[in-house]
């Protein structure tokens, strides 16, 4: 599936390129070169205001409008791309993939704790995963040349698009409140965390030790088998489930580069284990951001790690055109649906043609997310006022939607002070 750049591109870029510079030369004598300007009103009175330039006396020529209006679309990520590596059976190496360990883990740790996962808002991205989770790469290459690690944004005609927290919220299921995920969070090694017991394991494991993490052997080392005979449930290990959930971070959610289970969402894991609510829609978006800037930056290469299933779901939330009908219901979040619905065997080239060929999307298809009525705080109206106590959750959940915010994206600390030092 190897991309070579077209002529018909090469043509377009070289007209824009023709045209623009003909529009430069036009309006060459017009353009004001002061960096800070007056501003005036429509009578031509100066006010107390200013302007940034340089800019344009008497505005934007119309011709420039509708030249650059009908450019937006940024080839920069086609033009350096190599997806050679796209050919091969599986292209990323750690994308989610469902084994024989964890067919038989999830429906058992399922048993003991399946209503404090749904009261911490994660039931059913755990649940995501009980099927295999096919990669669309003609659709995922096809959208990456469209991606601008500048911005965070995929560029087309009509203007920008990208994932935010309410798409987190509608996908996934996860809520935006909860405890901020970032490197000052340090939740105490008590005893019986997994955190606190894991330097005990590798005294014990001797040599043994640097294979634990590995996915394969994982599980034997944390997980309990159940009674084949008797169809009985067996207790609990000692810290079996934040093992379980550190597998599932890990292997299914953030798709770590090193393809095995790192320590550095220990802390995650064990929070969770306690039924401590975390904020993992913000943190799950950084993760997107971040893998979208490595896969881009680097030639299109698929040996970056991370959440790129997440962007799939995303890519089919907001243009359905290209992903099979899905049977969507109001009791579940979209990417559940999304994954039991057959795909659909578009080639690259018809989904790269289609994306290209975007000049407009209607309000109904920006809205997507903002619409469902599942998590059930996207679906109250904002219209009607609420409760007391229904409105202050209802500030904070849309507060995280619509305010700016650094996102975090991993665990680990490099600078030498401790967290929150004050020093």
């Amino acid at each position: 599936m190897a991309f070579s750049t077209s002529t018909s591109i090469e043509a377009r870029s070289q007209a824009f390129q023709t045209e623009f510079e003909d529009i430069c030369r036009e309006i060459q004598g017009s353009v004001l070169p002061n960096i800070i300007t007056p501003w005036t009103d429509d009578d031509g009175a100066t006010t107390d205001s200013c302007i940034l330039g340089p800019f344009i006396d008497g505005g934007m020529l119309e011709r420039l409008v509708a030249h650059l209006k009908n450019n937006l679309v940024d080839l920069s990520a086609f033009d350096g791309g190599d997806f050679q590596d796209w050919n091969v059976a599986k292209p990323q190496q750690q994308w989610p993939t469902s084994t024989p360990d964890w067919e038989k883990w999830l429906p058992r740790i399922e048993h003991f704790f399946v209503q404090q996962w749904k009261d911490q808002g994660i039931y059913h991205l755990i649940k995501l995963y009980d099927r295999p989770l096919v990669m669309d790469r003609s659709l995922l290459a096809a959208a990456l040349c469209f991606w601008s690690s500048a911005t965070n944004t995929m560029n087309f005609r009509f203007g920008m698009i990208t994932p935010i927290v309410l798409d987190m919220a509608a996908l996934f299921g996860l809520s935006p409140l909860g405890v901020e995920v970032n490197a000052a969070l340090v939740d105490p090694e008590v005893e019986g965390s997994f955190k606190a017991t894991w330097p005990t394991l590798t005294r014990v494991a001797g040599s043994k030790a640097k294979n634990m993490l590995n996915y394969s052997s994982f599980y034997s080392n944390f997980g309990v088998e159940d009674s084949v005979e008797d169809d009985a449930i067996a207790h609990l290990g000692e810290v079996e489930h934040a093992a379980f959930l550190l597998y599932w971070l890990c292997k299914f959610v953030f798709c770590t580069q090193a393809n095995k289970v790192t320590l550095e969402f220990a802390h995650l894991a064990d929070y969770l284990a306690k039924g401590g609510r975390l904020a993992l829609g913000p943190f799950l978006l950084g993760h997107i951001y971040r893998t979208l800037h490595d896969i881009v930056t680097d030639g299109m290469k698929l040996k970056h790690g991370g959440p790129l299933w997440a962007f799939q779901f995303w890519l089919q939330a907001y243009f359905p055109e290209l992903r099979g009908v899905a049977n969507i219901t109001d009791t579940e979040p979209l990417a559940n649906a999304f994954a039991r619905a057959p795909r659909k065997h578009n080639t690259s080239a018809l989904c790269y043609k289609f994306f290209y060929g975007l000049v407009k999307r209607t309000g109904t298809q920006f809205r997507v997310c903002l619409a469902r009525p599942f998590p059930l705080f996207l679906a109250h109206d904002l219209s009607v006022i609420p409760d007391g106590e229904t409105e202050n959750d209802l500030k904070e959940i849309w507060g995280s939607f619509l305010v700016m915010r650094d996102l975090h994206c991993g665990l680990i600390q490099t600078a030498p002070l401790p967290p929150l030092s004050t020093n």
